[in-house]
């Protein structure tokens, strides 16, 4: 799960509601992005641009945006080097090891098993 380690600036993000996309459930921490302006679940190499912030209910999922201000702390799969730039996992929960992604790791803690790192733009080839 994706939550907010600290902020760079003192804003908080809002809080707003997404309409779902029809079938998708979603988990409290999960990187989303938009779709035809529907919530959907973010892709592996992907920049989310929302994280769900609480259950749904049948028309609406509560997410607050993805800010470069913001940084995050979540579990890895594999343990990520600090400075690179790694996928989201499958579950749109977690990071990986795997270079080409959105999330620009800045620690490593390894007995929590936690990255932290912000969302940033990927480049483009």
């Amino acid at each position: 799960m994706f939550k907010i380690h600290h902020r760079e600036i003192d804003n908080v993000e809002p809080f707003l509601l997404l309409p779902i996309t029809e079938g998708e459930a979603y988990s409290l921490g999960e990187a989303l992005k938009l779709a035809e302006g529907r919530a959907t679940k973010c892709g592996a190499a992907e920049l989310p641009e929302y994280i769900c912030a609480g259950p749904c209910d049948a028309l609406y999922v509560p997410a607050f945006p993805v800010h470069k201000t913001t940084v995050f702390e979540a579990e890895y799969t594999a343990k990520p080097a600090v400075g690179a730039k790694v996928t989201l996992h499958t579950d749109g929960l977690q990071v990986t090891a795997t270079a080409g992604g959105a999330f620009e790791v800045l620690g490593v803690d390894e007995t929590a098993q936690t990255a932290t790192g912000k969302f940033v733009e990927m480049a483009t080839a």
